[in-house]
């Protein structure tokens, strides 16, 4: 009992353990692939591109798997290690390997998958985990317009030909851990007359992601896409103050803020003026508004935003017949029903589904991923517990010394 709790507050804390990583439902279970939950974050997804036609997200997107099977990690054996993600977000191997290490893909052999694919003119398939809800779902990239590399370009840098591979499709992508999914900050309350409140950010719907690093020099450029914490907001922001502010002498500080709005699903660069002058009293802060960290406040879901490629998930309740209690007619029912529509479909399959016309019935919920069996009730289950009920239900409702066709006396006149 008092590990659960412990467990618990630490997750609400932020002190994530590797267990209560890889048991979050957010995660689907990805953090149990790839060295324990690497995955290639998309990073820009090139305009009118195949891969932009295809639906991948900049920031939000992670391959966690390719043709089926986990991505191809140049250490394996650092599956078998335990970590532990400190405050900041960076994660702890216990000084035994580098998050470097355990991030390294085998370039050369998922290049080489990629090519034999090409030449047998077969599609590439990437399972994708989004950050907006953690929704797992399949994207093919179709390769027979490209040309197959020459083998003698193997002996190029690997990882300018990992590179040149995937830009062709339109992908600049990195490996990172999912943890780095969680690194966003939601707007909770804006101050009037704020930095905040004068550029427009939006209470409870808007998340900052990313912002402008405080040194032109950083090589990373962006300082939120690297690092975590709930107080990496406060602490980078403070210090691009600080640098600018020095430099020009001046208390309006520009900075950009990448923030992504979940009621519109789009992010957008949000320039602010840092300034420490914009009001009075104590704790104001240059930038003025109220933020939540942590589990709950990641971005959730935008529902219906995948149905078309998203995987299938399990679902917990499910009704396809009409609610009674006779049991013949749940027989002649469960009859009825077509073997096809019988047979769920696989975890590989996609759903396609056209939207309703205006004025007809909506579709059924989709099936669950695992196979079942429709089992009538027996006579001693369920049914006939809800159909003696219901017979007591009619006897109490009816008085037992009149009979079925008779109608009941009026009540007495009342006296004066």
């Amino acid at each position: 009992m008092f590990s659960f709790a412990k467990k618990l507050v630490d997750r609400f804390e932020g002190h994530a353990t590797a267990d209560s990583t890889i048991n979050d439902s957010y995660f689907k279970g990805a953090t149990q692939l790839n060295n324990k939950g690497y995955g290639l974050r998309v990073l820009n997804v090139v305009p009118h591109s195949i891969a932009n036609k295809q639906g991948f997200e900049s920031w939000f997107d992670y391959i966690i798997r390719i043709n089926n099977h986990e991505l191809p990690m140049l250490y394996p054996s650092i599956s078998t290690i335990a970590y532990s993600i400190n405050d900041d977000g960076t994660i702890n191997y216990n000084g035994k390997v580098s998050s470097e290490q355990a991030s390294s893909i085998n370039h050369e052999l998922l290049l080489k998958e990629i090519q034999t694919l090409a030449k047998n003119k077969q599609d590439l398939v990437f399972d994708v985990w989004n950050a907006k809800g953690g929704i797992i779902r399949q994207i093919v990239i179709p390769l027979e317009e490209f040309k197959t590399e020459n083998e003698e370009d193997l002996d190029e840098s690997i990882l300018n030909l990992f590179k040149n591979n995937f830009e062709r499709i339109g992908l600049t992508l990195e490996s990172q851990h999912l943890n780095t999914a969680t690194y966003v900050w939601r707007i909770l309350n804006t101050h009037q007359g704020s930095p905040a409140f004068m550029s427009q950010l939006v209470p409870y719907s808007d998340y900052i992601i990313g912002c402008d690093s405080a040194y032109p020099t950083d090589p990373d450029g962006k300082g939120l896409l690297v690092k975590g914490g709930e107080s990496l907001l406060s602490k980078t922001i403070l210090n691009y103050y600080n640098y600018h502010n020095s430099q020009s002498n001046e208390d309006n500080i520009p900075i950009t803020l990448y923030v992504y709005n979940h009621d519109y699903d789009i992010l957008r660069p949000v320039t602010v003026n840092l300034s420490k002058n914009w009001g009075s009293g104590l704790n104001k802060g240059i930038l003025g508004c109220d933020v939540g960290y942590g589990l709950l406040h990641r971005i959730p879901e935008v529902i219906g935003k995948f149905d078309n490629n998203a995987l299938v998930e399990d679902i917990l309740f499910e009704n396809n017949q009409n609610i009674n209690f006779d049991n013949q007619q749940q027989q002649q029912q469960y009859s009825t029903i077509p073997e096809q529509q019988q047979q769920p479909p696989s975890s590989n399959e996609i759903i396609n589904q056209a939207p309703p016309a205006f004025g007809s019935m909506p579709p059924p919920p989709p099936r669950s991923t695992r196979k079942k069996k429709h089992v009538p009730a027996s006579n001693d289950g369920l049914s006939d517990y809800m159909n003696e009920e219901l017979e007591k239900s009619k006897k109490l409702d009816v008085p037992s010394n009149t009979s079925s066709g008779d109608v009941p006396p009026p009540p007495p006149a009342a006296t004066k």
